[in-house]
């Protein structure tokens, strides 16, 4: 399961390069921001935490990793803090095509967004997943990750991020 999670790590650390280059253009491509952002909340959010968190965290947890206090729950506070930045980006999309304001807190939240997600990726490429690889082996779950994938329009945001990626040269 930790290698198919790391695959969507891999497109979400393109994606997020890709939201800080679209952010500092100027003007922003704002309808191609708000494509990103949501890449962000569907194949970030719906698909990949949903997998993490009904599936890997519940296994970690029946298998002796607590919920609380411990890695696991910094992991989903992080999917939290995630969750509350794409909504203020895309806010500050909002305002930005009102040509109320919105570019520069466009841009700070896009980095503040990107280095959150980057360090969380790597606390569990680098931490999380190789102790629960060690520790456990997967558990039956009554979630299905490629039925959460097909529900979420996994394969679509791949296919959108490779497009988004050949128009801009990332």
């Amino acid at each position: 399961m930790t290698g198919s999670l790391r695959h969507h790590h891999d497109r979400i650390l393109e994606a997020l390069s890709l939201l800080e280059k679209l952010v500092f253009m100027d003007p922003p491509p704002l309808e191609d921001v708000k494509l990103l952002v949501d890449f962000i909340e569907s194949y970030v959010d719906a698909c990949h935490h949903t997998i993490e968190e009904c599936i890997l965290f519940q296994g970690a947890n029946n298998a002796g990793f607590p919920l609380q206090g411990g890695p696991i729950q910094v992991m989903v506070c992080e999917h939290g803090m995630g969750r509350y930045l794409a909504r203020l980006i895309r806010e500050a999309v909002r305002r930005a095509e009102l040509g109320v304001g919105g570019v520069e807190e466009l841009r700070e939240y896009a980095v503040m967004y990107a280095s959150l997600r980057r360090e969380h990726i790597s606390k569990e490429n680098n931490i999380l997943f190789p102790a629960l690889e060690a520790s456990y082996k997967e558990v039956e779950s009554t979630v299905d990750p490629e039925e959460v994938e097909r529900k979420t329009g996994h394969e679509h945001w791949e296919r959108v991020l490779e497009e988004l990626k050949s128009k801009y040269g990332v």
